[in-house]
């Protein structure tokens, strides 16, 4: 299945944290890794994540999340993303939110008291309170299982 296809079949999970249970519960972390799995590009529980906190990106600054996707994914221009293509964003002191781009300027992601949604990249909330915006980097998955 397309990655895209697969983020779609996420929308209206809740957001739970450190989940990764299509319509029971997910993260945006784990939201990025269920995509991969469900569209056949990892294999079911290949890519071992070590458990964390939901506020573990306002106590810390290291890039533990970009890390873990650079293990998969190569970085890529945001002039040049494509559909299926992950987004990270900054909240706190590093990357702490993913998403996958589905064209047209349109992401999903889970979010907190949401669960998984369509949103614009323009959306107030992926902007900092002087409206600079929180998007860090863009990735494309470099390979299949």
């Amino acid at each position: 299945m397309d990655m895209v296809k697969e983020a779609y079949t996420w929308l209206g999970t809740p957001h739970r944290n450190f989940a990764k249970i299509k319509g029971v519960g997910v993260d945006c972390g784990m939201l990025l890794i269920g995509v991969l799995e469900g569209a056949g590009k990892v294999k079911k529980d290949a890519i071992e994540i070590q458990p964390y906190s939901n506020e573990w990106h306002l106590h810390h600054s290291d890039e533990w999340f970009k890390g873990y996707v650079e293990k998969y994914c190569d970085e890529i221009s945001p002039a040049d993303i494509q559909s299926g293509d992950f987004i990270l964003y900054q909240f706190g002191r590093c990357c702490s939110h993913g998403a996958v781009y589905v064209g047209n300027n349109k992401i999903i992601h889970s979010v907190v008291e949401q669960g998984v949604i369509l949103s614009r990249m323009d959306d107030i909330m992926l902007f900092d309170a002087h409206g600079k915006s929180r998007l860090r980097y863009v990735y494309r998955f470099r390979g299949n299982k």
